[in-house]
């Protein structure tokens, strides 16, 4: 996928996202917000050159990219530390944690509806910020190089 193709499929992602919440389809925005982690954390790795499969080729969990563009060198410079922080990849971990649970729980019927609805709108803020950190530290990582 080309650029231009990424960027249309963003903008249609969101505007899918955008209209999960506000329908109350809660566990359609967890599944686009948890895709465009994914997305996001790999494309950083990426641009940081940094590789995004293991020894076999299957790709990184999202915990892993977590880790690493939290402990790799080439995301502890001073401008990439300020456009994503530890806080913020704290709260995207925590998130998925929440995700993770409330899937396991999904037919054991333990789900508070309002657990639901704050996981996902919480979901919808985190990913809106991190997508336009994780383009300007791309953009910046791209120009470094």
């Amino acid at each position: 996928m080309d650029g231009k193709e990424k960027q249309n499929q963003y903008a249609i992602q969101m505007n899918k996202l955008k209209k999960a919440t506000y329908n109350e389809f809660y566990y359609e925005a967890i599944f686009i917000e948890y895709a465009i982690f994914e997305d996001r954390l790999e494309s950083l790795l990426k641009h940081a050159k940094i590789a995004i499969t293991d020894k076999e080729g299957r790709p990184f969990k999202i915990s892993v990219k977590l880790n690493k563009v939290k402990s790799r060198k080439e995301f502890q410079d001073a401008y990439i530390k300020k456009h994503i922080t530890i806080e913020m990849l704290d709260k995207i971990k925590a998130w998925k944690e929440q995700r993770d649970k409330l899937i396991h729980s999904l037919m054991k019927n333990t789900l508070n509806e309002e657990d639901l609805k704050n996981i996902a709108l919480q979901g919808e803020c985190l990913v809106k910020k991190f997508c336009n950190k994780s383009k300007l530290v791309n953009n910046y990582l791209d120009n470094k190089q």
